[in-house]
């Protein structure tokens, strides 16, 4: 299954680690140095402008990579949710309030 994160970009949802909200944690020390970190490695996909609203880690050839998009996290979970049967969902119930 694949997860359309936006500006053309789309992530196969087995290599998905997790989706984080960066508004919620934008301001924190690990955040800082996460996103450093990411930078340094070359492993950070930026599409945002300077606009992230989430923060997607991904595991790709045995490198973590994270993904910043404008794209909430809501709607990337409803996005998850649209191509998958009602038995689950890709946050372990993010769209259902579950979190």
């Amino acid at each position: 299954m694949f997860v359309h994160i936006g500006n053309n970009i789309v992530l196969e949802e087995k290599d998905i680690i997790g989706i984080y909200n960066v508004e919620s944690m934008r301001d924190s020390e690990e955040y800082k140095n996460l996103i450093e970190s990411l930078k340094r490695t070359d492993n950070l996909v930026t599409q945002a402008n300077g606009d992230a609203r989430s923060l997607i880690m991904t595991k790709e050839n045995g490198k973590i990579v994270g993904y910043e998009t404008n794209v909430s996290t809501m709607s990337i979970a409803k996005r998850a949710e649209d191509k998958k049967t009602k038995k689950g969902t890709l946050l372990g119930g993010i769209g259902h309030g579950k979190i």
